[in-house]
């Protein structure tokens, strides 16, 4: 089972593909392929906010594809986490046919703003609801069929964390768990053993990753885990503070069996604008490094580092604090005092336009 990230303009568009894991036995029509999730794609021209006196922004890196039909299949979710021009980007999403079967999930402001086209079926077009820990309802799950008729269902989440009173709304954290499909082989060849089906929050296991009761803020993990693995991916591209994300870990990433996080995208560089403009644009290296560190990520990706043309007035005092994977690397070791941070350790990776990392379950 694996996480492939492609980058597919250098910045904050990607693809990411879920695959199960390798089937036991090769009959066709048995096992399903892979899930794939397009994340924030703005492929094609500029993207501009209140007007190109105000913000401009360009690409400087070609992406990989020109068009969103260049893909080899229709991805099965399409995920728009703001609704700001460079994430929910009008002239690249048109590039989709009107008739696609691929559903979009949105926030809900961008949500609105793809309804306002009136380019793609209503029912397609759906909003996320806002994560509230004790409401089982306030995430997004999608079912995933079977590998055989006597197999057990998968799953697909998607969750959105906003920020609070953040009024450039730009800061969220976009929460992704893919559990398998799955059936085991008996004893007897081509024959399958039936499975408990997982209920959708099964309770906390000790085997697996635990709140510490006298640290509520910590998630403390065990070598074992009770079956296989869910293979999870925060989305922040300009982050959140992790406490806001700590409540959705030691809920529904502890049981789901999902930490360590398989991949953290986040920005690496820190954005500041004065208070008037927006404050603080990116939270960079100094905000990812506490979520890395609490949910012991496996991997952190680099989104929204990329160099780009910006004009406009929003960005004349704009600040852009540099951060390089030996500088973020150093930020890690002054923290190796916690020695459990060895049990996952991390891979800084950035990516440029077409190149991909794959991440396994192991």
């Amino acid at each position: 089972m694996s996480l492939t990230v492609k980058s597919l303009n250098g910045d904050t568009a990607f693809l990411l593909t879920f695959s199960p894991p390798i089937a036991p036995l090769a009959s066709p029509g048995l096992f399903p392929g892979s899930f794939t999730i397009l994340v924030d794609p703005w492929l094609t021209g500029p993207a501009t906010i209140l007007g190109s006196f105000f913000s401009t922004s360009e690409q400087k890196t070609k992406p990989c594809i020109s068009s969103l039909t260049e893909l080899k299949e229709e991805p099965d979710l399409i995920l728009i986490s703001q609704d700001k021009p460079d994430h929910c980007h009008e002239e690249t999403l048109r590039q989709l046919p009107r008739d696609c079967e691929s559903t979009i999930l949105a926030i809900p402001a961008a949500a609105r703003k793809i309804r306002s086209w009136k380019h793609f079926r209503e029912e397609l077009v759906q909003a996320l609801p806002k994560f509230d820990s004790g409401n089982k309802q306030s995430m997004y799950r999608l079912v995933l069929p079977p590998m055989s008729p006597r197999g057990t269902c998968g799953e697909v989440t998607v969750t959105w964390i906003p920020a609070r009173r953040d009024v450039s709304g730009l800061h969220h954290a976009i929460g992704i768990t893919y559990r398998p499909p799955c059936s085991v082989l008996s004893a007897s060849p081509g024959r399958y053993l039936d499975l408990p089906e997982l209920p959708p929050s099964p309770p906390a296991s000790p085997r697996s990753f635990r709140t510490v009761a006298s640290s509520p803020r910590t998630i403390v993990p065990a070598p074992y885990n009770d079956r296989e693995k869910t293979l999870s991916v925060i989305y922040s591209p300009h982050g959140v503070p992790y406490e806001l994300i700590q409540p959705y870990a030691s809920s529904h990433l502890v049981n789901e069996a999902a930490l360590p996080l398989t991949a953290l995208i986040h920005s690496f560089d820190r954005v500041e604008n004065p208070w008037y403009l927006g404050g603080n644009i990116s939270a960079g290296s100094p905000g990812g490094l506490q979520i890395a560190r609490s949910l012991y990520a496996r991997a952190w990706i680099s989104a929204h580092d990329a160099d780009k043309n910006n004009r406009g007035v929003s960005v004349l005092q704009t600040r852009i604090g540099k951060f390089a994977v030996d500088k973020i690397e150093s930020m890690f070791s002054q923290g190796q005092e916690d020695k459990r941070r060895s049990l996952t350790p991390i891979k800084l990776v950035t990516l440029a336009s077409g190149e991909e990392y794959k991440q396994g379950s192991g």
